[in-house]
């Protein structure tokens, strides 16, 4: 009786879903993959280390009275599996919505893996692609740097061009990969019903799933091994009070190896590309001026981050220091722009909410770089949605101090890549696109440590590293239409021991 009884109950379960679903309208390029059921949002990797790498999938499981189902997982050098590197069973877990994390171990530095699970009946999820960490030998490594992903706000192009192109390593998120309402000017891919902000842990884990129906980001996760933070749309930035639920959902859900287990909110970790790089990616958006490092003067960081993204500077052998980045670290000037835009700010800087909130403090971290000698500092930013590519200097507007053209007075340099998808000044109504061009121009020219700037587009940045130069090349998509076309903007590096980025610009012609 007891099994019959439990046969209906799966059974109207079952129909109560297909209803529910029934009641629910996507919009085009949104639909789970269901060919590879019950992994329907396919799988992920990410954190990489020299020998390990973190693996994800989750499984969707219609009798959620069952608190765990085991999976097991296979990685190996061969794509078709031939010899196993290394597999083992996991559990998916009610309690963590049926999500699949394994550290897989075992592994050699700088190759690529293949990776699967298997359900005990015998189905195979998607096979992803992950890469561990290079060797002391290495001398080169491609990163895709992204951010600001508002699957409302236009397609996931970007996304599926990063999944095509074999000569990107890594991917870099700075944050905003999920967004937790709908910008009223943005509404390109609407579902039915209207989505609304996610305040509970269901919610947000809803929020994520959604967002995985979506091939494009499906593909990138799949194909390619992510490094991923949050910023202030992930965790729930319209509930503050319900931002632990949108914690656990981001671990759940991205490839991340949490840092300290007894603190779940500190993201920030490093990463060691062999002797070439080492990546700090530091969270400046849970803790800005939650203490002060001295009387009255606010910390960016945090106490306790800063002394360990100091230290971490301060230690490293490697030849360049990158660093992830959530909102913009040199200072954005906002005196001298027409009054008609309605510039926000303080009337002297555009955003007081990042670091030009804290000169005091980001001048402190900028003299400890330059006092303690330390080179080739590259810090990748999002957030801002527009594209920058700027020197880092306390002082851009001393010309005795600072030398745009040479680069002297600067201690190291930032690129702040577009978004992938949220609008920027283009989406927005209440400024002429006519006079975006005179916006950019003056811009620039009240800000002479910044070398260029780009205000509507959308897309990503590739940061290519050798130890002779980093180089940074913007690829724009459209995101009002599906498309496999992307055009390369223009790109700029900076040499070895210059701290500067070169002003003259590297064009091409062709389109990819």
């Amino acid at each position: 009786m007891k099994s019959i009884i439990k046969a209906i109950v799966c059974y109207l379960l079952a129909i109560s879903t297909y209803i529910l679903s029934a009641q629910q309208t996507y919009p085009p390029n949104m639909y789970a993959d269901t060919a590879f059921a019950p992994f329907l949002y396919g799988v992920a990797s990410g954190d990489p280390l020299a020998h390990r790498v973190i693996i994800w999938t989750k499984l969707e499981v219609t009798d959620t009275t069952i608190n765990q189902v085991p999976v097991s997982w296979q990685i190996s050098r061969d794509s078709l599996f031939r010899g196993l590197n290394n597999s083992g069973t996991a559990v998916a877990y009610k309690q963590y919505d049926y999500t699949v994390k394994v550290d897989a171990t075992e592994l050699s530095q700088g190759e690529t893996y293949y990776y699967r699970f298997i359900t005990t009946d015998g189905k195979n999820s998607q096979v992803g692609i992950a890469k561990t960490l290079p060797p002391d030998t290495t001398t080169h490594f491609k990163l895709a740097v992204v951010s600001c992903s508002s699957i409302w706000s236009g397609y996931f192009n970007a996304y599926k061009r990063i999944a095509e192109r074999s000569e990107i390593d890594y991917v870099i998120h700075l944050g905003d990969y999920v967004y937790d309402f709908v910008d009223k000017d943005e509404q390109v891919r609407m579902p039915t019903p209207y989505p609304t902000d996610p305040t509970t842990l269901d919610e947000w884990r809803e929020r994520h799933k959604y967002y995985l129906l979506d091939p494009d980001l499906r593909a990138a996760r799949q194909n390619k091994t992510w490094i991923a933070e949050w910023d202030n749309h992930d965790t729930d930035v319209n509930h503050k009070d319900n931002r632990q639920d949108a914690i656990e959902t981001f671990y759940e859900y991205l490839p991340i190896r949490m840092p300290d287990y007894n603190h779940p909110e500190r993201i920030y970790r490093t990463f060691h590309f062999g002797k070439l790089a080492d990546l700090m990616m530091i969270d400046m958006h849970l803790f800005r001026g939650k203490e002060e490092y001295a009387p009255g003067e606010g910390s960016v960081l945090g106490n306790v981050q800063d002394d360990w993204f100091k230290k971490q500077l301060l230690t490293s052998t490697a030849k360049w220091k990158l660093v992830g980045n959530q909102e913009m670290m040199g200072s954005w000037m906002s005196e001298g722009l027409p009054k008609f835009i309605n510039v926000p700010g303080n009337g002297k800087v555009f955003d007081t909410g990042n670091w030009d909130g804290y000169p005091n403090d980001r001048a402190r971290l900028y003299n400890y770089i330059d006092s303690n000698h330390i080179n080739n500092f590259v810090v990748m930013t999002g957030d801002a949605h527009m594209s920058f590519v700027m020197d880092l200097t306390a002082t851009p507007k001393d010309r005795h101090l600072y030398k745009r053209r040479t680069g002297k007075g600067a201690v190291g340099v930032e690129v702040l890549g577009p978004s992938i998808s949220r609008g920027n000044m283009d989406e927005r109504p209440s400024i002429p696109k006519a006079f975006i061009p005179l916006i950019q121009s003056i811009s620039k020219d009240i800000n002479p440590h910044h070398v260029w700037c780009q205000f509507t587009k959308h897309g990503y940045v590739t940061l290519d590293v050798t130890p002779e130069r980093c180089r940074a090349d913007f690829w724009y998509s459209d995101i009002l239409k599906q498309t496999n076309k992307e055009t390369f903007a223009r790109g700029y590096q900076v040499k070895d021991g210059e701290n500067h980025w070169r002003h003259k610009a590297i064009k091409r012609k062709q389109k990819k």
